[in-house]
């Protein structure tokens, strides 16, 4: 099994971090010939990563549905609340974080050059982050109910971006605002799963930025 992708995209740390909640490693790697080649676009015609080629050929893009496929073929914990008000509320959150948060973290990442477009991304970003603070419940431990889910595995290298740009942008107040979100992300962060996503990511900025 394949997945093709840089550690530093939210979406392609999404399986990841699905994967390692299951008890398995998923390691991403560049495609040879990058993500616009032919042999890719004969993969996956959407020409975006992540990408996951299973062992029998099966090629699967979009970080959700890669994440959902996961879920059901690795063995290990299931990712999704039996309960189904919990389950509609998870995967009502990722749909959130994917309708009304991703499209903005695009004007925070480009707001070096484009600095006109900081703050109506934060102002969107702000937005999203209240309707998910919104569907959450006062005694969640993780962002629904009390075990790691596909809401965590999607939420977690979504606002790493959060704190790596807040000393330029002053983007963690996105996320203090939130009472909710801010306890769940301090423990997110503090997490195994967390802290090495994040240093995964960040080392990915780094080099990125180098």
């Amino acid at each position: 099994m394949h997945l093709y992708g840089a550690k530093l995209s939210p979406f392609v740390m999404r399986p990841v971090l699905a994967a390692r909640a299951k008890g398995h490693e998923l390691e991403p790697e560049p495609f040879e010939g990058g993500i616009k080649s032919p042999e890719y676009l004969a993969l996956s015609p959407i020409g975006k990563m992540p990408l996951l080629v299973d062992d029998d050929g099966f090629a699967l893009p979009e970080s959700q549905a890669i994440t959902d496929y996961l879920d059901r073929k690795l063995s290990g914990p299931s990712l999704a609340p039996s309960e189904p008000q919990a389950a509609a509320r998870c995967r009502l959150i990722v749909r959130i974080a994917d309708i009304y948060v991703v499209p903005h973290l695009r004007g925070l990442f480009g707001g070096r050059d484009h600095p006109d477009g900081i703050a109506p991304a934060k102002a969107g970003t702000a937005e999203g982050l209240g309707f998910i603070e919104h569907f959450r419940k006062d005694d969640d431990v993780f962002v629904v109910g009390d075990a790691f889910s596909v809401a965590d595995a999607a939420l977690i290298p979504l606002f790493f971006f959060y704190d790596a740009l807040d000393r330029a942008m002053q983007t963690g107040a996105l996320i203090a605002d939130r009472p909710g979100l801010a306890a769940w992300w301090e423990r997110a962060r503090a997490s195994e799963l967390g802290s090495r996503c994040i240093a995964e990511q960040a080392a990915g900025l780094k080099a990125m930025r180098s």
